[in-house]
């Protein structure tokens, strides 16, 4: 299932658009930006990557780095954002962040 709601058509090439998201996180609002790739989403939190999901079928899984292109993207390191609420991305977060995207596309 691939979701392309917010697209740009120029020179004939489609760019997916990025949007926000939020969600609880140990009882906290948190805003994430969501970065649509061809097959998965980029989780993006203060400006670096926390990770990347992809839809297959009904299951929504965690890549792994090595199969995140970051582009010019850095991974978000904890410890240089003291304001920032340390997020791991476990199940129940994973799955928040999927029922969010998946609302944001229809």
């Amino acid at each position: 299932m691939r979701l392309v709601q917010n697209t740009n058509q120029n020179a004939g090439f489609i760019f997916m658009t990025a949007f926000n998201i939020k969600f609880e996180h140990e009882g906290k609002k948190v805003t994430l930006t969501i970065i649509p790739k061809d097959d998965y989403y980029l989780i993006v939190y203060f400006g670096g990557i926390l990770g990347a999901i992809r839809n297959r079928d009904t299951d929504w899984m965690l890549l792994k780095k090595e199969e995140i292109n970051n582009g010019a993207l850095s991974y978000y390191d904890h410890s240089s954002e003291s304001s920032a609420i340390k997020i791991t991305l476990g199940t129940a977060e994973i799955n928040q962040i999927a029922g969010e995207i998946e609302n944001h596309s229809h």
